[in-house]
């Protein structure tokens, strides 16, 4: 099974192409929010790299949030148009879901974190059940960081800008039990997107690229100033 996944939700964006559980090959680039301009252009420069064509891809893959609603737009947008050209099935994935798969293989529980601004994150907390994958523990929702601690007991693991950016804050909510992964693993690497979405293909979880839509947990800046306008 051919898969081209991708991800857009947030600062970086990162095209890859797996054939199965295998990566032939990933671009991932932290340029800013540019995405409109980078993502056609890597994903045409993989597709001659690896020697396919679009039509030899079985799957289409990509985070639909939570995140930068630019991004997320341009993510789906992007994956239902190759879908539609090529008349594939997509399979949409949380970017905290994917998060939280990268951080598997301590043994402890898992918090993906994204900085949402506005002194929140999106976060949720998992549970890592070995080769059986994750077990949601605490729902994905937008919330301020000391809010979601409260919520969280025992040895955790974080992850996600929101980590980085609330670091202290977690120290000092859980003395000696929040634990942190390495740098480049707090983004969103299509490459495991493609992983999750190869096992949610075999299990069933293909859709129709038309029912593909963006996860939104916050309104837009515009519909909020909408509605303080009424």
């Amino acid at each position: 099974m051919n898969i081209l996944a991708l991800d857009t939700s947030g600062e970086t964006a990162s095209v890859a192409i797996l054939r199965d559980e295998t990566v032939l090959g990933e671009i991932f680039l932290d340029l800013g929010r540019n995405h409109s301009e980078i993502l056609l252009p890597s994903i045409e420069h993989l597709l001659t790299a690896t020697g396919l064509e679009l039509m030899a891809i079985d799957v289409f893959a990509c985070t639909v949030g939570p995140g930068s609603f630019t991004g997320i737009r341009i993510g789906v947008g992007t994956i239902k148009g190759l879908a539609l050209a090529a008349d594939r099935p997509v399979v949409g994935l949380s970017a905290l879901e994917v998060l939280a798969m990268d951080a598997m293989g301590f043994q402890r529980k898992i918090c993906p974190m994204i900085d949402a601004r506005r002194e929140q994150v999106y976060a949720g907390l998992y549970a890592d059940n070995g080769s059986e994958g994750l077990i949601c523990i605490i729902p994905e929702q937008l919330i301020k960081a000391n809010e979601f601690l409260e919520l969280i007991e025992g040895e955790t693991v974080f992850t996600g800008t929101g980590a980085v950016k609330y670091r202290d804050i977690i120290q000092r909510g859980l003395t000696g039990k929040g634990f942190f992964v390495v740098g480049h693993r707090n983004r969103v690497h299509a490459s495991t997107v493609g992983v999750l979405a190869g096992r949610e293909a075999l299990a069933g979880g293909l859709t129709d690229a038309v029912k593909l839509v963006p996860l939104y947990l916050r309104r837009s800046e515009a519909e909020e100033k909408m509605d303080r306008q009424c």
